[in-house]
């Protein structure tokens, strides 16, 4: 187990109604993570399932923030932050995790290592969808911007499979929520995750560009590796095909759709050099690559 001492670690989790499967990602943060090396937070949004009984009998050093049930991911993280914000000094750092990922082996310790080789950069870990039976493949390892026409380029390709690079860090514009860590003195400096804007996606997009655009290092750490949960991440499309006009619809609209559009003309109106220009293209390649490219070229 890791006994780093270099500040105190707090583990964020935000969770809402998912009982079981929270229980089993607190074992697992403990099997890397003792008490004496990091605090376990879980901030509980209104759950209704016996999340809190269960979780601290599961796991007798956990803390448990209680929410409501109406906040959204970036709500809850920032519910979780203000109770870290009263004991939290310079030098310390905020391992920021979804509920529902499963972490390859010391990917937090990995992480932390990571954090200690570059104290002053939010860091976030590979992403990897591993399907039983097949390969592990990338689901996200990073990439930049292109905020003229809004094409995209990634570290490595969603869906390559996975071979850790040669350097372990990575330079990207923005990170994933589901694994990341951040220096107690970006949140001193004014970063933070805005849930006006960005009540369930584009938060952690957001945050990580905010960042970098306020001097920190934004990296991904090829070392650090969790595994996506594909049953529990929410599925939209802007395929006439899949769904028609009410599926693509809910994807334009649904706070928890990667598609909404509220969200990325907050994002856009925020950093894109034509805000417009910008919504056009990045819509317009979703749409194309989704209903005009055939399976096989994807």
């Amino acid at each position: 187990m890791s006994t780093h001492t270099s500040g105190q670690v707090y583990v964020l989790i935000p969770s809402h109604n998912r009982r079981d499967i929270l229980c089993a990602t607190l074992a697992k943060v403990r099997a890397q993570l003792s008490p004496e090396a990091a605090r376990l937070i879980v901030v509980d949004a209104g759950s209704t399932d016996g999340t809190r009984d269960a979780a601290q009998a599961r796991c007798p050093s956990v803390e448990i923030v209680v929410g409501h049930a109406d906040m959204w991911w970036t709500a809850t993280v920032n519910h979780g932050l203000k109770h870290i914000a009263k004991t939290a000094r310079a030098g310390d750092r905020v391992l920021l995790m979804n509920d529902d990922i499963d972490l390859a082996p010391e990917a937090l310790i990995r992480l932390l290592e990571a954090s200690d080789q570059e104290p002053d950069a939010v860091i976030g870990a590979v992403n990897i969808v591993h399907r039983s039976g097949e390969e592990a493949r990338v689901y996200f390892c990073g990439g930049h911007y292109d905020l003229r026409f809004a094409r995209h380029k990634a570290n490595i390709p969603e869906g390559t499979p996975w071979r850790a690079p040669v350097s372990r860090f990575l330079e990207t514009d923005y990170l994933y929520g589901r694994l990341l860590v951040i220096p107690w003195r970006a949140f001193e400096a004014g970063c933070g995750f805005d849930e006006e804007a960005f009540p369930q996606y584009c938060a952690d997009e957001d945050f990580a560009y905010g960042a970098k655009r306020r001097g920190f290092q934004v990296l991904v750490d090829s070392r650090s590796v969790v595994y996506v949960n594909e049953a529990t991440t929410a599925r939209f499309s802007l395929s006439f095909g899949r769904g028609g006009w009410r599926g693509v619809r809910k994807a334009l609209t649904a706070f928890n759709s990667c598609y909404n559009w509220r969200q990325s003309w907050a994002f856009s109106r925020r950093y894109a050099q034509w805000p417009v220009v910008y919504m056009l293209c990045r819509y317009g390649i979703i749409f194309i690559n989704e209903n005009v490219r055939t399976p096989a070229s994807r």
